[in-house]
């Protein structure tokens, strides 16, 4: 019976972290801003190692040998565990700062080859002391990017959806990790066994997979409520006569000369070369030279790319 419910607990958190997944990867496709782009991606990478890291557990839960196996190999240090943490990590830290606007450091780098390369290369023997400070430098970490966040919420130059989402992620980063610590001083101490002749270890963390269903639950929530609303509210400020405060001051944002101006505000209206040419009395080399200039400035190489940049400013302006 156990082992049943092992088995559909297991099946159904699998569903829940495909479709997730699924979400994420349809919105990765179908996105033509390069920085929603990259967010997807890295939140598609994110669910995938949920997924990979549930299916090693699992597999030790309902397949005895399987798990003799992995856990013997495991107090060698386990490299496909220690590159789960990694990819988690990476993805954890990059996604609050992009929600702040901002890049990681290269010092926060450091860190998580340092935490790598401290997990994979063991020096202790195979004790219970030496799989908890396995596992603490991970719980160290989730505590530092929910601390980040904490502190991004403050700035002035995000807009209220960032702030709110950098809320939620600090509030979950933080009490995740006290969490998931105190789970693992107790099951590592208590409930496990490091030795030779006999080992025994509960490889699954429950207040992880709270944490982990939670991220899921936020990814759902923006996809399903949050981003409509968002798409809405640039479609509403592209019609509103407010719209032109925005547009002027995207204007002003790039530095764009008066001529620039008026064929940027025509590029708006989805005019091409030719009626830009023909409304502004301007050769079409004219206008493709100026158009050019613009680009420049806004470092993109399409219209495609320049409605996604004008869009994103929108939604941050508003």
């Amino acid at each position: 019976m156990k082992t049943e419910l092992v088995y559909i607990y297991n099946l159904l958190l699998m569903m829940f972290y495909a479709v997730t997944m699924a979400f994420s990867v349809s919105f990765f496709i179908r996105e033509k801003n390069k920085k929603r782009k990259s967010l997807y991606l890295v939140t598609s990478l994110y669910v995938l190692f949920f997924i990979l890291d549930n299916s090693i557990i699992s597999m030790t839960e309902i397949i005895s040998s399987f798990a003799s196996n992995y856990n013997s190999s495991f107090q060698g240090t386990s490299f496909i565990k220690t590159t789960i943490f990694l990819v988690n990590n990476f993805c954890q830290l990059w996604i609050v700062h992009y929600v702040s606007k901002s890049k990681i450091p290269w010092w926060e780098y450091l860190i998580l080859l340092a935490v790598f390369l401290f997990m994979l290369l063991p020096s202790l023997p195979n004790t219970a002391t030496k799989v908890y400070l396995y596992y603490l430098p991970n719980q160290l970490l989730l505590f530092y990017t929910g601390f980040i966040a904490f502190l991004n919420i403050k700035n002035k130059n995000l807009a209220t959806l960032n702030k709110k989402y950098l809320r939620w992620m600090a509030t979950l980063a933080i009490i995740a990790s006290l969490a998931i610590l105190i789970e693992d001083t107790f099951v590592i101490f208590t409930v496990d066994q490091y030795s030779i002749f006999n080992t025994k270890i509960m490889n699954r963390n429950v207040s992880e997979d709270l944490f982990s269903i939670t991220v899921c639950w936020l990814l759902l929530y923006y996809f399903l409520k949050d981003y409509p609303i968002l798409e809405k509210r640039i479609q509403h400020l592209q019609s509103d006569t407010s719209s032109k405060n925005a547009s002027q001051a995207f204007f002003d944002h790039y530095h764009l000369t008066e001529r620039e101006q008026e064929i940027c505000q025509l590029l708006l209206e989805h005019k091409q070369n030719q009626e830009i040419a023909k409304e502004l009395y301007l050769s079409v080399g004219t206008v493709k030279t100026h158009i050019h200039n613009i680009y420049i400035k806004m470092a993109v190489n399409k219209r495609e790319q320049f409605f996604s940049l004008y869009k994103d400013y929108l939604a941050d302006y508003s």
